[in-house]
């Protein structure tokens, strides 16, 4: 008996079978799994216009509070002086004249040989007396009672008063600096033993120290007031204003406000705006198909769509925020007037020049302005990204309170879950009803070689017997 499975079907058609079955299978599969994937480009895209609009929103808390990154500005008409302006500054100008320096004292011994010139061979101590009634002792061991040895002794005692020596032609000195300046910090100098030789009091007729320069106040004239200070550095004697005093003679001072931090957010704000409203554009948008007839380079291209195009939501979002600027204005400025200016495309740009002119004329008027902008943005980005417009919460725990984005996102990232579960049911079906087919044309083909077996052995054994018979 020759019939079999194989005599029915060649191998290349139930393999043509397995196949067909195959293909019927996986064709809800494969639309499932293009599903999947125009899922995760949508999930990636709501990604990155939610990074673009959580740094927008960083941007935005900058300018929140206008008046508070407002500062003042100090300028000076010369080298005689200089100036900072603190938060609590107010504008004005100031006229400094007639400034004296204040000065340390200084005092000079007499010329000595040289500077290892030996005051004497023992041990002494050299005391400073302060103007104010403190008091400091430098201890000189013997052998160092040199001039270089006493000045060295006093420097590193650190006792309020500098000590050096000085080489001429006629001999060396040894010259001792008040630490600090102002008639507060004179000093009269004794010693005891080998330094007993080194004196000085003021008025003083035994002197043995010289007045190089009595301790001096610094003195000017504020727009006519007499101002007295034993230092020449951190004078504030204006609110919010710091003086130094470098030169003597004459300064002018002007306060001002300054837009320079304000100009530096609006910028950063400006930039991020343009950020976010360019990513929304690249996930929304649609390229048309060209042909090589219409292409300049003659060859086609297939139509680009962006993951996000229909998208009603974050495409009316980017119109928000383009509306929001664009209607900003109040108390005679605009948005223009005070240096953010919407192109025809949507991009926006930011001038300082035109910012520090509007702030020149209505400095409130420009701070409510870009509080109201900053309050209009804020808005939109909450209903994008959650209640306080940041990122960090439509991230989150995915619920509809986390914003429209995060909500969006939750939604398609439960349904990329629930089609990769159906997926992998309706794959493990398919590998069984495939696997089931095969197993029917194999067993089938046992079947059939079973029976033909057996109908050549029965044969086999009739026409042996019939054979006998005879």
């Amino acid at each position: 008996m020759t019939n079999s499975v194989s005599s029915l079907f060649s191998s290349s058609e139930i393999t043509s079978l397995v196949s067909q079955l195959e293909t019927r299978l996986d064709a809800p599969i494969t639309v499932e799994q293009d599903q999947v994937k125009t899922d995760q480009a949508q999930i990636s895209a709501l990604g990155s216009v939610q990074g673009a609009l959580s740094s927008l929103s960083s941007a935005l808390s900058k300018i929140s509070d206008p008046s508070s990154i407002d500062s003042m500005q100090a300028t000076v008409s010369n080298s005689n002086a200089t100036a900072s302006a603190g938060a609590s500054a107010v504008s004005g100008s100031y006229t400094l004249s007639n400034i004296v320096l204040a000065k340390p004292q200084e005092l000079l011994s007499k010329p000595y040989t040289s500077g290892s010139a030996e005051l004497g061979s023992s041990a002494g101590t050299v005391t400073f007396t302060f103007a104010g009634g403190t008091t400091a002792t430098v201890d000189v061991a013997s052998g160092s009672a040199s001039i270089s040895g006493i000045a060295k002794a006093i420097n590193e005692a650190d006792a309020g008063v500098s000590a050096s020596v000085i080489q001429t032609g006629s001999g060396a000195y040894l010259s001792l600096q008040g630490g600090e300046t102002g008639t507060s910090e004179s000093f009269s100098v004794s010693g005891t033993g080998s330094l007993a030789g080194l004196s000085y009091s003021t008025g003083g007729s035994s002197s043995t120290l010289s007045l190089a320069q009595a301790a001096r106040d610094a003195q000017f004239d504020l727009n006519g007031a007499l101002v007295v200070e034993s230092s020449n550095a951190n004078l504030s004697v204006v609110q919010g204003l710091t003086i130094n005093l470098t030169a003597s003679g004459s300064a002018n001072i002007k306060v001002a406000a300054s837009t320079e931090d304000l100009s530096s957010a609006l910028s950063s704000f400006a930039t991020q705006f343009n950020n976010a409203v360019s990513v929304i554009a690249k996930e929304t948008e649609y390229k048309a198909a060209t042909s090589s007839s219409a292409s300049t380079s003659g060859s086609s291209s297939a139509a680009e769509v962006g993951p996000l195009l229909g998208d009603i939501t974050v495409e009316q979002l980017s119109q928000a925020l383009l509306s929001t600027i664009a209607s900003a204005g109040g108390s005679g400025v605009s948005a223009a007037s005070i240096g953010l200016t919407l192109g025809s495309t949507g991009s926006l740009t930011f001038s300082s020049a035109a910012l520090a002119s509007a702030y020149a004329k209505n400095p409130t008027a420009v701070n409510n302005l870009v509080q109201k902008i900053e309050q209009g943005l804020s808005g939109v980005l909450a209903g994008a990204l959650g209640s306080d417009g940041s990122a960090a919460t439509a991230a989150g725990s995915g619920t509809t309170g986390s914003g429209a984005i995060g909500a969006a996102t939750t939604d398609l990232k439960s349904t990329v879950t629930s089609l990769d579960q159906a997926i992998s049911a309706q794959e493990t079906l398919a590998a069984e009803q495939v696997a089931s087919l095969e197993q029917a044309f194999s067993t089938a083909e046992a079947n059939f070689n079973s029976a033909s077996t057996t109908l050549d052995y029965l044969s086999a054994i009739l026409g042996t017997s019939s054979g006998s018979g005879g």
